[in-house]
């Protein structure tokens, strides 16, 4: 009796597998929904729609975008934490999700490295940052002397955290002072200066292109080592006097962990081809932004690099976790 119970115990578990096999093989058999941390209409919201796009071609399932926005992304990565591991609910995020809340935040509901599985990475995105246009402020230099000229009177906004190291990172080099105001996405930021109620701010090139060509708001440089192919009239930060500064955000997609492999080699796959595509890196660079596409294994290690950028950008910028 054992020995027949324990056989039957195995082709149970040998039919359970096949079973997990063959479900895996079918995917995807509906939509997947992708979620964003951010509002319709930023960046993270752009990049989703455009790659997604191009992967239901691959797929031949389209992707639902749903934004659970927030200014720290833990909304969206407790979402898809807690989803159901099956590939049916996946993750954009980027350097605030998966690195920076690690340092930012006293209590953190999830482990960017244990409760995700990567995907791929997507793009590499330096900021721009931009002033009001009412400001008689054309350069970084004429930013720093007038924030010097009015110590803790000028404010910016916040609309990752992203945006928040790479403000501190210039305040902590030119020694000034200024007022962040927090917002649960950089358009909603965007729109505040536009209006004339934020003096400053560093965002995505997506975010602020067509504000910039309308002279509602002023560019002033990039926050990258290098320029920026679709803005080559902008200086780098380093360029504009800031010495040795160097910063981009980075996004990336996941899945909840304990997805299987074979469906998070089926997404790679879709949105390695996505993103590798010329007219894909054209368009990437029209934005302001540099597609990288990788394979799981790669982007597991990219995070673990970036988690110690961070520890050491949240350092040498002087935040403290809130």
């Amino acid at each position: 009796m054992i020995k027949i119970v324990r056989a039957s115990f195995a082709i149970t578990l040998a039919l359970g597998a096949q079973f997990a096999a063959a479900q895996a093989e079918k995917f995807p058999a509906k939509p997947i929904q992708a979620i964003i941390s951010t509002a319709a209409g930023s960046a993270s919201d752009v990049i989703m729609r455009y790659v997604g796009n191009d992967a239901t071609k691959t797929l031949e399932q389209p992707f639902v975008i749903v934004s659970k926005a927030s200014t720290t992304g833990v909304i969206a990565a407790d979402f898809v934490r807690r989803a159901p591991p099956d590939g049916y609910t996946i993750l954009l995020a980027g350097n605030t999700i998966m690195a920076a809340n690690k340092f930012l935040l006293k209590s953190l509901s999830y482990d960017p490295l244990r409760d995700f599985e990567p995907v791929s990475l997507v793009t590499l995105n330096p900021l721009v940052l931009v002033v009001r246009s009412d400001l008689p402020i054309k350069s970084v230099a004429e930013l720093v002397a007038y924030g010097k000229a009015r110590p803790g009177q000028m404010n910016y906004g916040i609309g990752n955290a992203g945006g928040r190291v790479a403000v501190q990172l210039l305040k902590s080099a030119a020694g000034i002072e200024a007022q962040d105001v927090a917002f649960s996405g950089t358009s909603q930021a965007m729109l505040e200066l536009v209006a004339g109620r934020l003096d400053f701010m560093f965002v995505d090139p997506a975010v602020a292109d067509a504000f910039i060509k309308q002279q509602k708001i002023r560019a002033l440089a990039v926050s990258s080592s290098v320029r920026l192919p679709s803005m080559p009239e902008l200086p780098t930060m380093a360029e504009a006097g800031i010495a040795n500064y160097d910063y981009v955000s980075f996004t990336a997609i996941y899945a909840p962990r304990g997805t299987p492999k074979q469906v998070i080699d089926s997404l790679n796959a879709a949105f390695v081809k996505a993103i590798d595509t010329p007219d894909a890196q054209a368009n990437f660079r029209r934005l302001g932004m540099i597609g990288r596409s990788s394979t799981p294994q790669a982007l597991a290690e990219f995070n673990k690099e970036q988690i110690a950028s961070w520890q050491q950008w949240v350092k040498q910028a002087g935040m403290e976790a809130q």
